[in-house]
């Protein structure tokens, strides 16, 4: 008798926990762990300011930028994420961390095959630079970023990400802005 109290327990708390499983990508309740990077490498010919009057430079950049989200409603989701950046130079290397919350709305239905999605955020950002000849060793101020993309599932719950990402960042103390555009390459598991 017990036995079988014990399956139908199962049975009935298990059904609602099967039924909230057959959703989809976007869906309510869904969830997704997006991790995106992107790599950069400009050379120069001349450098102004440098002592013999003409330098070569070659900078490179590396970000990485995971996230996680959450689907309030079909096709809306909030969340957050975290940002790494390292950019090295002949003459220095600057490593910024970000973090802060977004929120999104990727379009589509269950039979989609693609879900091009639109977000934005805000970030706190915080930047170390290793430079001897700057007098500056930190920088902090915080950035608003839009952006645009599309999930190409690969699986059911594995997929890939195309996004370009126009972040404008205001560092405190400091007149000036920096606008960075990126396009940006990852891969999503998609909870659902």
């Amino acid at each position: 008798m017990k036995l079988k109290q014990f399956v139908l327990g199962c049975c009935i708390v298990g059904i609602p926990v099967i039924a909230n499983g057959q959703g989809f990508a976007i869906g309510k309740g869904a969830s997704m762990i997006t991790g995106l990077a992107s790599f950069s490498s400009t050379g120069s010919d001349k450098v102004a300011g440098s002592e013999s009057g003409s330098m070569s430079e070659t900078v490179t950049t590396l970000t990485l930028t995971p996230s996680m989200d959450y689907f309030l409603f079909n096709n809306f989701f909030v969340g957050g994420g975290l940002g790494y950046s390292n950019q090295n130079s002949d003459v220095s290397n600057i490593t910024e961390l970000a973090i802060g919350p977004e929120i999104g709305y990727a379009f589509g239905n269950k039979d989609s095959k693609v879900f091009p999605y639109v977000n934005a955020g805000w970030n706190y950002i915080s930047n170390k630079i290793n430079q001897s000849s700057y007098s500056i060793t930190s920088l902090s101020g915080s950035g608003v970023f839009f952006g645009f993309g599309a999930i190409f599932p690969v699986k059911s719950h594995i997929g890939l990400v195309l996004e370009g990402k126009y972040n404008t960042i205001n560092y405190s103390g400091s007149t000036q802005n920096v606008n960075i555009f990126s396009l940006n390459f990852g891969v999503v598991g998609l909870l659902f």
